[in-house]
């Protein structure tokens, strides 16, 4: 079955990754609640409140995380010569200005998943280990405005460069162990070791398109590499008409098993963290920090691809699509013209590449009220690295009525702008149950389709606990 790799992902970047393809801790809403199994993915000193702990495989803690600076209607405009359709940004009846006021300086989409598929504790007086296995996924596109006023400048005349515009797609699986301990009655320090195995990665990186349009012609220059490391898949060429002989990038198709072994690829991360707790000199307040996700993954069977860009292309231009067209149909047609605007060339073939994680740094302050321990305030501070940096300050407030009921509800100030969050967790003896809504922002048509800038964090899990509470 054939895949299309430029058009997998130059589609997904030219237009809507509202429904973008799904790395995350668990559910940062549960910071400050101690009953909540999975906090020590958030802080390895941190550990479950009960003696045994197990995951129900596919149950035990789902994220997803989409987060878009745009939506469905910075695309989709309603049809002036035919009331009641819609059609794309594409078509002449919308104006340029029209489309191009309505988008931020970067479109950006993020989408992660973080699903555990087995995890397992264990715990004594003083110290807590646990062993866990998941599956991570993250994908983050950032376009230029120019490139979509590139796009929709038709065959007017004029030069025009597009800088940074880039795609980065990782997924792989971890099998961690970590270890919690209480160095004193204060201290408590955790340590995860992981290790990591590679499934797929792709990193396109756009840093230069030269335009040069006149009546005769369009001439395109681009500056543009594609990393890809993905097992099982293999790439299809074609010959390239404007160079005898060169074959250029045409897409890729499964890799047709006949007792070869698929090359694979691995990596090693840490997590560290500490908690601290001021009772004696101020009761109720407890100071916390961690790094989670220190470390890499060494890609093999690497392949790279760059364009020509010592010379200028000719291309036929964007096409003008027709209003009321289907949308899909103009989705093809955008990718198809991108596939004919750059062309890639094979470069190496199997090599190896070492990649670093985006790494992920908390500090958190929790105030529990002496007159009421069940009620605390908390403050979280969270710093993410990455091609697509993020940073936030949560500010929560936690209830704990009985032994086996937790809410908080938080407010949220990041660089994506603001939000509210809220969580419910049960643990009873023998269960845990929550579900989280870290970030909703979003405005949605009937369809539940997001209109404009979006921001979901949403987590639920099952989980077992055994045993009495740990002091």
């Amino acid at each position: 079955m054939k895949k299309h790799i430029i058009r997998r992902l130059f589609t997904a970047a030219s237009m809507m990754l509202m429904t973008v393809v799904v790395s995350a801790q668990s559910a940062s809403s549960a910071y400050f609640l101690e009953g909540f199994n999975q906090r020590y993915q958030l802080n390895p000193a941190f550990a479950p409140d009960r003696y045994v702990f197990a995951a129900i495989p596919g149950l035990s803690n789902i994220q997803v995380d989409f987060k878009s600076s745009v939506g469905l209607a910075n695309f989709l405009y309603e049809s002036k010569s035919k009331p009641g359709m819609l059609t794309t940004f594409m078509s002449p009846e919308i104006d340029s200005k029209t489309f191009l006021d309505g988008m931020p300086d970067k479109t950006r989409f993020n989408a992660n998943l973080n699903m555990d598929l087995l995890a397992l504790g264990i715990g004594g007086k003083r110290g807590f280990t646990t062993f866990n296995i998941k599956l991570k996924e993250q994908s983050q596109i950032s376009i230029p405005k120019s490139m979509f006023g590139f796009m929709k400048a038709g065959m007017a005349q004029g030069n025009y460069l597009i800088e940074d515009l880039n795609v980065t797609s990782i997924a792989y699986l971890e099998a961690s162990l970590t270890h919690s301990h209480k160095i004193t009655d204060n201290l408590t320090i955790g340590l995860g070791l992981k290790f990591l195995d590679g499934a797929e990665y792709t990193d396109v990186s756009i840093d230069e398109i030269d335009a040069r349009l006149s009546d005769e012609s369009w001439k395109v220059k681009t500056n543009a590499t594609i990393n890809a490391s993905i097992p099982a898949i293999q790439y299809t060429y074609k010959d390239d008409p404007d160079h005898a002989g060169r074959k250029t990038l045409e897409g890729t198709e499964e890799f047709e098993f006949s007792g070869e072994s698929i090359p694979r690829s691995y990596g090693f991360a840490v997590d560290l963290g500490a908690e601290y707790d001021f009772k004696g000199l101020v009761d109720g307040l407890k100071v916390s920090a961690s790094v989670t996700d220190l470390g890499f993954i060494k890609w093999d069977n690497l392949y790279t691809f760059r364009t020509d860009n010592k010379e200028y292309v000719e291309f036929n231009g964007f096409n003008n699509y027709k209003t009321g067209q289907d949308n899909d149909d103009a989705m093809d047609e955008i990718s198809d013209d991108f596939k004919d605007m750059i062309k890639f060339y094979p470069e190496t073939e199997g090599a190896s590449k070492q990649i670093t994680l985006d790494a992920t740094f908390r500090v958190g302050a929790e105030y529990s009220l002496p007159m009421a321990k069940w009620i605390s305030f908390g403050e979280l501070i969270t710093y993410k690295t990455g091609v697509w940096e993020y940073a936030e300050s949560r500010t929560s407030i936690c209830l704990s009525p009985c032994k086996w009921f937790d809410l908080t509800g938080n407010t949220t100030l990041s660089s994506m702008g603001s939000s509210m969050g809220l969580m419910l967790n049960l643990h009873p003896q023998g269960v845990n149950f929550f579900v989280a809504v870290d970030h909703l922002t979003a405005d949605f048509n009937p369809q539940y389709v997001p209109l404009h800038e979006f921001g979901l964090d949403f987590s639920f899990g099952l989980n077992l606990a055994f045993g009495q509470k740990r002091n």
